[in-house]
């Protein structure tokens, strides 16, 4: 059985965490037990109560015991409503690994420094819509998400920085989305994910692009709309401005080779991580022990929207 313990991290990452995350070693024993009474007092939550989880969601939240407390409470709440990405979550699935292998989403391993925040390539020309739906890209995105999280110190207190490639596919394509699930997604991602996102970067945008960019700020929350968004159109030299060569694929100009080994890497990560992932779509809430407001009780509405962008008139 593993030891219940939080990992070491880096003089740089410990300095970082000092400065913007408010975090001090003096308070952190009295912070996790506070958030493990709540949890175990909360009844209705069935959710992680590690050290290395909780101190997780302590920085990524400002060491706010409140902040942490409503983001878990939509973390769990929103995944148990939906279960298209939440549940079957096992990487050995064919289905699964059919989208992990498209590789859609994928972090990349480098900085320029210890205490940048992590990258995220996202690449919308790798989806294939006759092979899955965009929950199952969503469902794998979740699960690299869940190990990140868990692994990754750096990502969690820098946060990370996402490069969106829309490989130049037609605007028109990505109106066949549904728009009931791109908004519960939306909930899941920003309100749920436990995750300091830091900027969002677009290349390869295609003609038309402006609509689609327009729904897309529609989902966003408000915190969110003031992050940077940035817009390469197809250059990669002015991607470069952003991120050095240093820390990209071949693909982007970079020298760290081809994308698919990446994708590759995180094909076995996943299988390696196996048991926990299929543990970890048990985990969620149960309404009828819940003796506080259900926090996406607001958004309810959105559960029976129905139909594609196609249905919206956008001005």
């Amino acid at each position: 059985m593993e030891k219940d313990t939080i990992r070491p991290i880096s003089d740089a990452l410990r300095k970082k965490a000092s400065e913007e995350l408010n975090e001090n070693n003096k308070y952190t024993a009295g912070e996790l037990e506070a958030l493990r009474t709540w949890i175990k007092q909360s009844e209705h939550i069935r959710g992680r109560t590690d050290q290395q989880f909780l101190i997780s969601f302590l920085r990524v939240c400002k060491h706010s015991l409140q902040r942490v407390k409503e983001k878990m409470d939509i973390y769990y709440s929103i995944r148990s409503v939906m279960p298209e990405v939440m549940a079957n979550r096992d990487p050995l699935d064919p289905l699964i690994r059919k989208v992990i292998k498209m590789g859609v989403s994928v972090p990349l391993p480098r900085t320029v420094h210890p205490d940048d925040p992590k990258v995220m390539l996202i690449r919308g020309n790798a989806f294939e819509g006759d092979v899955c739906d965009f929950s199952d890209v969503q469902k794998v995105f979740t699960m690299i998400g869940d190990i990140q999280f868990r692994d990754d110190d750096q990502l969690v207190i820098c946060g990370e920085t996402a490069i969106i490639d829309m490989g130049n596919s037609s605007s028109g394509y990505f109106f066949n989305f549904n728009l009931s699930f791109l908004k519960k997604a939306a909930i899941l991602n920003q309100q749920g994910r436990p995750l300091r996102q830091k900027g969002f970067h677009f290349i390869n945008t295609p003609k038309g692009f402006e609509v689609v960019i327009n729904v897309f700020k529609s989902l966003m929350t408000e915190k969110n709309r003031d992050k940077t968004i940035i817009f390469h159109g197809s250059s990669l030299q002015s991607l470069h401005k952003y991120f050095p060569k240093s820390i990209l694929p071949t693909e982007y100009g970079g020298d760290l080779g081809p994308v698919q080994q990446f994708v590759d890497d995180w094909e076995q990560r996943l299988i390696d991580n196996r048991d926990y992932l299929i543990h970890d779509q048990s985990l969620g809430v149960d309404e009828s022990k819940r003796k506080s407001t259900n926090p996406v009780s607001e958004e309810t509405y959105l559960f029976g929207t129905e139909g594609s962008f196609r249905k919206l008139e956008i001005d």
